[in-house]
């Protein structure tokens, strides 16, 4: 049945709302690039869209600044890493597992690709407002995340000695430092290692942070002995 609806207008078979979509993956792509090796503070309009091979005109059909757009690369960074971290959780069971495979997932993203974690570790820090809440947020999610999954594969009948989201925070904004010093070079380890000494540390503190009832109980009189 006829909707009544016009076919949308095409150009060499592609759409105009397609089009706006071709580039402002270009732009992303060229955001990536730029930010991740020129730096943000070094870049300009005229630079991000000539690296995306348009006009400048374009660039505003997309982003509303500069910072709109590094703000953009910086969530399909995470937002990636985080959709990676989630598919390797998703058949472990122990929390040892858990952790080496979020943080594998998230370690290689990044290392693999040095542009993204210049991004992540450097280049969003400061710059505005808005980015700042942004960080704060994915650190956050980074570390509920930990927490929900963590007790997911735990007994049921654990009791608590640690603040759970205070310790996840507190491991994430660890491995964000360290990061920043694997960018500088500081670091003398490889990435596996990282991620070994890294899931040593999540599980040691997820066991730290419990404490076992039964440990705890009060142990019943012996047989034949008056209880106090």
């Amino acid at each position: 049945m006829d909707s009544g609806a016009p076919e949308p207008r095409r150009y060499r078979g592609i759409t105009a709302a397609e089009r706006r979509a071709q580039r402002r993956a270009r732009l992303l792509e060229a955001g990536l690039e730029v930010f991740g090796t020129e730096g943000y503070a070094g870049s300009s309009i005229r630079s991000l869209s000539a690296a995306a091979s348009m006009n400048s005109r374009y660039f505003y059909e997309s982003f509303a600044s500069r910072e709109d757009l590094l703000y953009h690369v910086y969530l399909d960074i995470v937002s990636g890493i985080a959709t990676q971290a989630a598919e390797a959780l998703a058949d472990e069971q122990t929390i040892e597992g858990q952790a080496r495979s979020a943080l594998k997932a998230g370690w290689v993203a990044l290392t693999d690709d040095p542009r993204k974690a210049r991004i992540v570790a450097l280049e969003v820090v400061g710059v505005s407002d808005r980015l700042e809440q942004l960080r704060r947020d994915t650190r956050h999610a980074l570390a509920d995340i930990t927490v929900t999954r963590a007790l997911a594969v735990a007994r049921d009948d654990i009791q608590l000695r640690l603040d759970p989201v205070l310790t996840s925070r507190f491991l994430i904004g660890g491995v964000v430092e360290v990061l920043t010093e694997w960018i500088h070079g500081e670091v003398d380890a490889s990435v596996d290692e990282l991620i070994e000494h890294f899931t040593r540390l999540f599980t040691a503190a997820a066991y730290a942070a419990v404490s076992d009832p039964a440990a705890n109980a009060t142990p019943a009189p012996d047989a034949g002995q008056p209880a106090d």
